[in-house]
């Protein structure tokens, strides 16, 4: 039996990857808007395109990742050494799209679909076989969990870096050393790449004992794998409460500044109390969210979890210009309890469906599952700066302005929506397929 030790030593390096792909989803969803709509000057609509393309590339990847993955025989062994490279191509690629005013060589959206597509690539390269690792290297759905809580934990800190520290870094960068705005970025951009690169290789590094599983020597075609996976009912509810979820999450992650700015009418360096709070309010949900999983089930956790943000979600519709901070920080702590719920319930019962289907085929699929999974995943992170972009292009934001300079009615009502109404909206759906999933074997039961 594996003791407590050397548990929690596999349990903290392996989630550890987690801080290097969090830091750079949440920079770039909370920073790269505003820096190519605002800074660099591109269209709203035009940004959000170029971040929906890149998502659906990264998307259509992640099966194929997967597949990989499941195949490959290393001294590293089947996953490990995807997560060195994935690591080192994400540090490369957030320099690389905070740098967009320093190209003169090719045209400004070229290089930012570029740079996109290398983020998209690193991340999948990292995380699909990352997301494979759990259901080899753990056996119980409760151990699941535990295992889940360290990567929530990592999560939190990843979430503070992009939603918080980033911001303050730019803010403090243009204001109190007096550099250019874009040159903030930059400069925000390697500090957070430094992150990626120290975490990843932790990772790498901490799990080489890990326990893992032989491929599966049945050689079966791709599609017929697909098809097989998208028939267990279970994963498919999965992956609709992944989407709805993360979909409410990036739209309030990516909507966040422009609210700070333009509807509280106050600097991004805010933010980082914003962050502060809501990093505590994840850590702090952990052990409840456990322990009441294991009276409630995972999957009606799930759903308590979820109703309880898109309550919160609608009180972004009380915020304006005389909110204090103290309560901008109280909602981001709140909201962030009933996040760390859904997260940790959704990623626990990702390698509990993994083993359902073990149980079902006798196929060693875990990759499959992870890339598909996946799939949705950037499907969210897609769609949601996409609808961000189209709807402040429809409702008047006028992209170029200096910060403090106020925006149409129209613009402000725009922002607000993304902020408050659509997340509050699709919380609301993910009750409902949460309380339809079903993992029909006794003993892979939800909690």
């Amino acid at each position: 039996m594996t003791s407590s030790r050397s548990s929690f030593r596999l349990y903290f390096g392996w989630s550890l990857g987690t801080l290097a792909m969090s830091s750079l989803l949440n920079t770039q969803t909370a920073m790269l808007m505003i820096y190519l709509i605002s800074a660099v000057g591109i269209a709203p609509a035009v940004a959000g395109s170029l971040v929906f393309i890149s998502k659906i590339y990264d998307g259509i990847t992640d099966p194929i990742m997967g597949v990989v993955s499941d195949r490959t025989t290393s001294r590293w062994g089947r996953r490990r050494p995807y997560l060195l490279l994935g690591g080192m191509l994400a540090a490369l690629s957030v320099v690389g799209l905070f740098s967009v005013h320093t190209v003169s060589f090719v045209s400004t959206q070229i290089w930012v679909l570029v740079m996109l597509l290398v983020a998209a690539t690193a991340y999948t390269v990292f995380n699909v076989p990352y997301m494979s690792m759990p259901a080899e290297m753990v056996q119980d759905p409760y151990e699941r969990s535990k295992l889940m809580s360290y990567r929530v934990a990592w999560i939190a800190v990843g979430t503070f870096v992009g939603i918080a520290l980033a911001p303050r870094l730019v803010a403090y960068a243009r204001d109190t050393l007096g550099v250019p705005e874009t040159e903030a970025f930059s400069l925000m951009s390697l500090i957070t790449a430094a992150i990626i690169l120290l975490a990843s290789l932790g990772c790498f590094l901490s799990t080489r004992g890990a326990p893992a599983t032989e491929r599966t020597r049945v050689s079966i075609p791709f599609t017929e794998q697909a098809r097989t996976a998208l028939a267990n009912r279970p994963f498919l509810i999965l992956l609709g409460i992944k989407y709805l979820g993360l979909y409410a999450l990036s739209a309030t992650v990516a909507t966040n500044i422009f609210f700070v700015r333009q509807v509280m009418q106050q600097s991004e360096a805010i933010m980082l109390w914003y962050g502060l709070a809501y990093m505590v309010g994840t850590l702090t949900a952990i052990a409840p969210w456990v322990l009441v999983s294991r009276r409630l089930s995972k999957a009606k956790t799930l759903a308590l979890s979820a109703g309880l943000a898109a309550v919160v979600n609608l009180t972004w519709l009380l915020s304006g210009p005389e909110e204090p901070v103290a309560l901008y920080m109280l909602r981001g702590f709140v909201l962030a309890m009933t996040n760390g719920g859904m997260l940790l319930m959704g990623q626990s019962l990702l390698p509990d469906v993994m083993e359902y289907d073990y149980r079902k085929t006798g196929l060693r699929r875990e990759g499959l599952y992870a890339g598909l999974y996946s799939f949705v995943e950037k499907l969210a992170f897609a769609s949601a700066p996409l609808t961000l972009g189209v709807l402040l292009s429809s409702m008047g934001f006028i992209p170029g302005l200096p910060r403090t300079a106020a925006q149409p009615e129209s613009a402000l009502l725009a922002i607000t929506l993304a902020m408050a109404v659509i997340p509050a909206v699709t919380n609301t759906l993910k009750v409902v397929l949460a309380l339809r999933f079903r993992l029909p074997e006794a003993d892979l039961r939800d909690g």
